[in-house]
């Protein structure tokens, strides 16, 4: 990611435009319907030596949308990059707005975003520094975004590891050397401290691989007036074959990003860090592989958990929400909680019903989505809230044990974020199903592969409300 600074670095400026003040010596443009300033649109005017000025629309100064802002930074990167420019100077002279420029921005430092781990031929981003010209009190929100994006960065990093790479001790190492020398404390339990605490859920899941399941616990407490805190919770399932309800091999191939809702956590605690935020926060997550083997549980065992629940396996491939009942507990019973928010690479029923691109809530807390939904929209990590009915939640029930991990009949997300809510012993839980949004071919400004959905969400809902 590219360097700051507050001076003239060379001779490519980024001046921005709104099309109802429009400068004069751009009329020309306007006449020929080659530029109007119109929301996300850019126009170049550079010589062969890559000198000159690039034209930035931003449409009315009324006009507030916040996605095509995104997309005017995303345009402006594939713009400095296709030409090779190192250096850029942005004007914000008319920037009135932190938020307008800090949005810009995001799609700004997207645009450089690339996954080349695996790659022999690796390249840089060709842009290394840009300057702000006229920037004011905005570079505090500058340099705020910069760190935001790093920690979504780093989520996309850790969803784009296959899992020969990632699994569950190499990812908590990872964490360890991320957060070394930092306010962020680790906790990492081993598989003898697991069964200590009852955390049958968790190690029934595990049974059919070769690794040892980790628990990771992270702390970040910078706000010294209380003790309070929320709790964030991921799913971190490294790899998932689905066990012996194995998935089609077309279906295991991206089971590496079946840990984004652990990632996602992770990037959260790495912005909040850099950004030093006086709030209190923890986060868990069970590190855990879904493999086969002959001590696998089985489509049609009954399991406990550390609550004691007894849970029917219905379906050995929903076994995320088998690990997360546990965390859950965990965070409810442990921790001393004031909430829980959880996100998880849940279910296909999600993305049936809402897409790739919006991620599905389930809560019995109006308040708390509320500002979830909100944050959501300000971070352009689209939400909505699907209902719990009584009925679907009779159907969660078994017939032989407590509860059933699988229902049949549709409402697969409803009753998934039924079940997990049973473990979160009345503090207040919200569960984000980042099924469809967490990973997926490349989308506006998003690149193919990992995307980091979460981070930003509830990086702007702790930061505005926690």
């Amino acid at each position: 990611m590219f360097k700051i600074e507050k001076e003239l670095l060379n001779e490519v400026v980024v001046n921005f435009v709104f099309k109802d003040n429009m400068p004069e010596k751009l009329k020309t443009l306007e006449e020929k319907d080659v530029f109007k300033g119109n929301i996300s649109q850019v126009y170049s005017d550079l010589d062969l030596e890559n000198k000159g000025i690039i034209y930035l629309g931003l449409g009315s100064e009324t006009e507030e949308n916040l996605e095509q802002l995104r997309m005017t930074g995303f345009n402006l990167g594939k713009i400095l990059n296709s030409r090779k420019i190192d250096k850029v100077s942005i004007d914000l002279i008319n920037i009135k707005k932190s938020h307008v420029i800090q949005t810009i921005l995001e799609g700004l430092i997207d645009s450089q975003y690339k996954f080349d781990h695996y790659k022999l031929d690796k390249s840089e981003p060709t842009l290394k520094e840009v300057s702000f010209l006229n920037v004011g009190s905005k570079i505090k929100q500058i340099e705020e975004t910069m760190n935001l994006m790093k920690g979504v960065f780093e989520t996309r990093n850790l969803v784009n590891l296959t899992p020969i790479d990632l699994y569950p001790e190499t990812y908590a190492n990872k964490i360890i050397e991320l957060f070394k020398n930092t306010n962020v404390e680790v906790e990492v339990l081993n598989k003898k401290e697991i069964e200590d605490l009852g955390m049958h859920a968790l190690l029934a899941v595990n049974k059919g691989s070769d690794k040892e399941p980790k628990f990771v616990v992270l702390k970040y407490f910078n706000n010294k007036e209380t003790t309070k805190h929320l709790t964030l919770v991921g799913k971190g399932v490294t790899y998932d074959s689905g066990g012996y309800a194995i998935k089609p091999a077309t279906s295991m191939v991206n089971m590496k990003n079946d840990m984004g809702g652990s990632a996602a956590v992770v990037g959260l605690f790495h912005a909040i860090n850099l950004n030093k935020l006086k709030t209190n926060v923890v986060g868990v997550m069970a590190l855990t592989e879904n493999l086969i083997n002959g001590s696998a549980f089985k489509n049609g065992d009954v399991i406990s958990s550390m609550k004691g629940t007894t849970i029917e396996v219905i379906n050995t491939d929903a076994e995320g929400r088998i690990t997360l009942a546990d965390s859950i507990y965990y965070a409810a019973t442990k921790l001393n909680s004031t909430k829980i928010i959880e996100l998880s690479t849940l279910t296909g029923a999600a993305v049936v019903a809402l897409g790739k691109h919006i991620t599905a809530i389930t809560t019995e807390d109006e308040d708390l989505y509320n500002k979830i939904h909100n944050a959501g929209n300000l971070a352009g990590e689209f939400n909505w809230r699907m209902p719990m009915t009584h009925q679907l939640k009779e159907s969660v029930k078994s017939d032989i044990a407590e509860l059933k991990n699988s229902v049949a009949g549709g409402g697969g997300m409803m009753t998934a974020g039924i079940f997990l809510n049973h473990f979160a012993e009345d503090v207040p839980f919200i569960h984000l199903d980042i099924a469809g949004t967490a990973f997926g071919s490349a989308y506006k400004h998003l690149p193919a592969g990992a995307s980091g959905t979460g981070v930003k969400t509830l990086y702007h809902y702790i930061k505005d409300n926690e």
